[in-house]
């Protein structure tokens, strides 16, 4: 029995789960890009975030779909793998874990400059905060998943209570006329601004691989994407309407979540939105550790990364996958340091990384999924190769990353290996009600 191996365990009820899939989802793009899409297109801005909301549904719902059909900790991953054969799978798990040093690097740096606003501080203290961020993620989710649930739920409640806070104090301030001419920049701006917002709607696939660890994947994973993709577009809907409404946008100074706080709240303003801030920042980084580390972990047991990663500890946890994560995005922000990177220089190497996974996922739940559930992906694929197709340039970086995944070879990969994940046989029948 010493030398039995661990599982994964079944720890994640209906409300960790909506509060994981809405934490991967809500973030930072919460306070600023209500004001950006404004500026971009006016009202007609409002248009472009009700498309992606809507878009989210067959994002979401595919993602559930593969899910409940095959819970394991690959997640989209080993749906690809079944889909395509192991080589396009290994290419998908690597082009996602290709971003999370970048990524993380971008939201830790995003969080430290909100956490850090009220107090003044400087590039190399916003670099300190940004490492505080990121070792109190990592090190949440080492103490394992039920922990970094638990937080996960209490942080997206409290943000979503602030944010309910300031739309309700807002409210009264917003005038009809503020939504008039609508659609003052014409109707191409909206295009646009759904691109400007795509950031904001990415997340619907992190939680794939914890799926194995819910109590009742049949049921709840699909009940959690629809109930997230709900949520996420009442907040978002319902922010940017009061923004728009509230006129707070285009006006040099404070962000348009920081005016309408300093009006509902005064002085305290930007303390209030620094805290909202970090919480935001600090939620879906919170869910993108534990879902890549997953990952990571599967991929090892697969044979397509070494086979050190493929260990859990006696809390159950990937710790080994969990580290490697944590020490090449510590590495990557040390980079950004170093060669004095913008945020804006990071983003776009995850964007690009998340819209090749979706499009391989997307793909895959056309062909493994039957009936509505089959359309859904079809609509998700058409509308991600629309968006790839403004990633310039970074095509590249896709394509490096898949070509180095493709060369990948691990001495005696075959030993040991998740048969699961390897599965390619017969397609799912799971259908979309």
């Amino acid at each position: 029995m010493a030398n039995a191996p661990r599982e994964l365990r079944r720890s994640i009820g209906l409300r960790s789960a909506v509060a994981l899939y809405s934490g991967a989802v809500l973030g930072s793009g919460i306070l600023v890009l209500p004001g950006t899409a404004a500026q971009t297109a006016g009202p007609a801005s409002l248009v472009a975030w009700l498309a992606l909301s809507l878009l989210s549904i067959p994002l979401a719902l595919t993602f559930a779909s593969l899910a409940r059909g095959q819970p394991i900790a690959g997640g989209f991953s080993a749906y690809i793998v079944r889909a395509f054969g192991v080589r396009a799978g290994r290419a998908a798990g690597w082009l996602f874990l290709a971003q999370v040093p970048t990524g993380g690097t971008f939201v830790s740096l995003l969080a430290a400059s909100y956490l850090g606003a009220p107090f003044g501080v400087g590039r190399d203290g916003s670099f300190v905060i940004a490492a505080v961020v990121l070792v109190l993620a990592f090190g949440l989710n080492l103490m394992g998943l039920r922990l970094a649930g638990a937080v996960q739920l209490a942080a997206t409640i409290g943000v979503l209570l602030l944010v309910g806070a300031v739309v309700a104090g807002s409210s009264p301030r917003v005038s009809a006329a503020a939504f008039e001419p609508f659609a003052p920049f014409g109707w191409p701006a909206v295009g646009t601004a759904a691109t400007q917002l795509f950031w904001a709607f990415v997340g619907w696939e992190a939680i794939t691989p914890l799926a194995q660890e819910f109590r009742d994947p049949a049921r709840d994973v699909r009940r959690a994407s629809l109930f997230s993709v709900g949520f996420v577009a009442v907040i978002y809907l319902s922010l940017a309407a009061v923004t728009i409404g509230t006129r707070s946008y285009g006006v040099a100074g404070l962000p348009s979540f920081a005016q309408m706080a300093e009006e509902s709240f005064g002085v305290g303003a930007v303390l209030v939105v620094g805290i909202a801030g970090g919480i935001l920042c600090f939620t879906p980084l919170n869910a993108y550790v534990a879902g890549t580390s997953r990952l990571a972990y599967a991929l090892a047991r697969a044979g397509d990364l070494p086979a050190r990663l493929a260990a859990l500890s006696g809390r159950h946890v990937p710790h080994r996958a969990i580290l490697a994560l944590a020490a090449s995005t510590l590495a990557a922000l040390g980079l950004t340091y170093v060669l004095g990177l913008r945020l804006a220089d990071l983003l776009p190497f995850s964007t690009s990384a998340f819209l090749a996974t979706y499009i391989l996922s997307m793909a895959a739940g056309v062909r493994l999924l039957r009936g509505r559930a089959s359309a859904l992906a079809a609509v998700g694929l058409v509308a991600c190769l629309i968006v790839l197709a403004f990633a310039g340039t970074h095509v590249l970086w896709i394509a490096a990353v898949s070509f180095a995944a493709l060369l990948y070879r691990r001495p005696s990969s075959s030993a040991g290996q998740d048969k699961v994940s390897r599965e390619t046989g017969a397609p799912l029948t799971e259908e979309v009600a």
